[in-house]
């Protein structure tokens, strides 16, 4: 009888360890065995801390997203599956029927499609203002507004919200004012600190910085909602993956190193680009030819690590660029170590209708670039040869 009673599949419990892991562990199991119901009632009901099923939290979760917030400065924070999760979770959490968005009109593609098409389909009337021009702040946010979205660096356009005003239109209309500080990050910007009630990161980003996971961070200050929204990532199913978790605390140990090197090689490549005979527009706050330059010198840290231009001629001269910088990774991400380049028009923004998008300023020659960590000489050689080669086009 006793070999019948053995098997594989019966797992053991993990090892005791009186020394504490350097490192955190993959808490990779869906369950969490208890010793009887009383006790798993007792972790429902907040009386000893625990966790019992996956999809409501896990410990590599819990760990990131205590770092996040305390780097964004945030009293609660959580996990979910990625950025546009983050941001869906807190409409699915906090608006009600008949309830209005205000929404700047320059943010991230499919943030700038939920507001447009999927919450009006849901009955919730969306309202656009200008994120770089407070005269415009009154008539979209105003009473009956439940939740005001914004990115402090708009993406692609690189405009900067002027962050008071706007936190100052949203209190005033009781909305709750949800940032996105992806392109900014904690270090060059806190939303929290300035008015915001909400602030979210697409973590597979920056953060995280290896382009090899999704993963979205949420933090405030008014715990209520925090764990509102952390309900409803439960029962959508927007969770995080532990993996993920467990991958992004690595890559943010280097974070602020990263920062630092992109952020200098972002200032390098606006300045070549300005003076280029083959670019007519640089999009950079750093350069004092931006709209934005001296709000965003009076009010972030650094300028971020990202650079949009607009190269002269059409789609064969953006195609030969895009072929000779062959050692330049194109694709809809940034963040990544590695230097990345994208065409807006053609991936993030591409169901934006065109008229649209060139209303943001967003012409089918944009060329967005994610500054990596690499030699600013490598990166020098890579594009002067790609710009060449469209010159010759």
């Amino acid at each position: 009888m006793g070999n019948l009673q053995r098997s594989v599949v019966r797992r053991a419990m993990t090892p005791n360890n009186a020394g504490t892991p350097l490192v955190a562990p993959l808490a990779s199991s869906v369950l969490y065995h208890y010793e009887n119901a009383s006790q798993l009632e007792a972790v429902h009901n907040g009386e000893i801390e625990g966790f019992d099923y996956a999809r409501d939290g896990d410990p590599n979760a819990v760990s990131l997203a205590d770092k996040l917030s305390w780097m964004e400065g945030a009293k609660a924070g959580i996990m979910t599956s990625s950025g546009m999760s983050a941001i869906s979770a807190v409409f699915l959490a906090v608006l009600e029927k008949g309830d209005c968005i205000a929404a700047a009109s320059q943010l991230y593609g499919r943030s700038l499609l939920m507001t447009k098409n999927d919450l009006p389909r849901m009955g919730f009337e969306t309202h656009r203002f200008d994120a770089s021009d407070p005269s415009t702040f009154t008539e979209a946010i105003k009473p009956g507004t439940r939740v005001v979205l914004a990115e402090i660096i708009s993406n692609p356009m690189l405009r900067v919200t002027h962050f008071t005003e706007l936190a100052e239109a949203a209190k005033k209309a009781g909305a709750l004012l949800l940032v996105d500080n992806t392109f900014t990050t904690p270090s060059n910007f806190n939303p929290l600190a300035h008015g915001a009630d909400l602030v979210m990161h697409s973590v597979t980003k920056i953060l995280s910085g290896h382009s090899d996971l999704n993963l979205g961070y949420l933090g405030g200050n008014d715990p209520a909602v925090i764990e509102r929204v952390l309900e409803v990532t439960k029962t959508m199913g927007l969770n995080s993956s532990p993996y993920n978790c467990w991958m992004a605390e690595r890559g943010l140990n280097t974070f602020d190193l990263r920062l630092d090197r992109a952020q200098q090689n972002a200032k390098k490549l606006a300045q070549l680009l300005e003076t280029h005979p083959m670019v007519t527009k640089v999009h950079y706050p750093g350069l004092e030819s931006h709209p934005d330059h001296d709000l965003a010198k009076s009010m972030l840290a650094g300028f971020g690590t990202i650079v949009s231009f607009v190269l002269k001629g059409a789609r064969p001269q953006a195609d030969a660029f895009l072929k000779a910088a062959e050692n330049i990774p194109y694709g809809p991400t940034l963040g990544d170590v590695a230097t990345i380049v994208i065409m807006p028009a053609a991936a993030s923004h591409r169901k934006v209708p065109p008229n649209e998008r060139r209303a943001l300023g967003i012409e089918d020659n944009l060329i967005r670039v994610s500054l990596g960590i690499e030699d600013f000489n490598i990166i020098e050689t890579d594009f002067k040869a790609a710009l060449e080669a469209a010159a010759l086009h």
